[in-house]
């Protein structure tokens, strides 16, 4: 359910679609702005940061959607952004992702499944928010995640994680000791219906491991469960 407090920025250079997007949003109780090009949603946002945004990828002028989301990431590791994205673009929705959207959504849509993204990206934003047994920073054997910077740290040094690995160890620190499996870290972290296959974890894991463990094809930490998910033990297990 939408809350007067939540303000959702929508950069769409379309204007019969922007109106029919802010006017939907308006009826169900968020507040919302509309700009029609990646320059003028930016310098807003320097000056204050929506709770969620929506940014078409085709956007007219000297930047696109991309740049919204490069400079939104650099701005804020936690703001909610969802892209649209024409069929034809592929490779801009990937590449969309990479540089930090949350979600996606081609062109045309269904106004009910935007509505149901924006709802579940608020959701999981109230959730990433949380901080894992009250800590901002969790340690344990010598390793280090801190929530809030996404700053890390192994034997090798520190170094930063994306918000998605800093998400990912998350859910595993909250659960620790027991299984977490696939489709519920999908859910919480991407949310339903992002990626067609749950090896988008297993790549994650992979990753994780490579930063964690001292030997990643034999994991301390991070321990894979066959047929069932993930189980983080912040003491060693050989």
């Amino acid at each position: 359910m939408a809350h007067m407090k939540d303000e959702i920025c929508l950069i769409e250079d379309d204007p019969s679609i922007g109106e029919l997007v802010s006017k939907k949003l308006l009826q169900i109780g968020y507040r919302t702005s509309l700009f029609m090009d990646a320059e003028s949603a930016i310098e807003a946002s320097e000056e204050k940061l929506s709770d969620l945004y929506i940014v078409d990828i085709l956007l007219r002028g000297k930047m696109t959607g991309l740049h919204v989301c490069r400079r939104l990431r650099q701005m804020s590791g936690t703001i909610p952004i969802l892209i649209l994205s024409a069929l034809a673009d592929a490779s801009d929705r990937i590449e969309g992702l990479r540089l930090g959207a949350d979600d996606y959504l081609t062109k045309p849509f269904e106004m009910d499944e935007l509505l149901l993204r924006v709802d579940g990206m608020l959701r999981r934003r109230s959730w990433y928010r949380e901080l894992p047994k009250n800590q901002s920073i969790y340690s344990w054997d010598g390793n280090s995640v801190n929530f809030l910077t996404y700053e890390s740290n192994a034997g090798a040094g520190p170094f930063y994680i994306s918000q998605k690995e800093c998400m990912i160890m998350k859910i595993l620190i909250e659960h620790e000791g027991e299984v977490v499996n696939r489709e519920e870290i999908l859910e919480r972290v991407w949310g339903y219906n992002v990626y067609p296959s749950t090896r988008t974890v297993d790549n994650f894991i992979l990753r994780l491991r490579k930063y964690f463990e001292d030997s990643p094809g034999n994991p301390r930490y991070i321990h894979s469960v066959r047929g069932l998910g993930y189980r983080f033990t912040s003491e060693p297990k050989e």
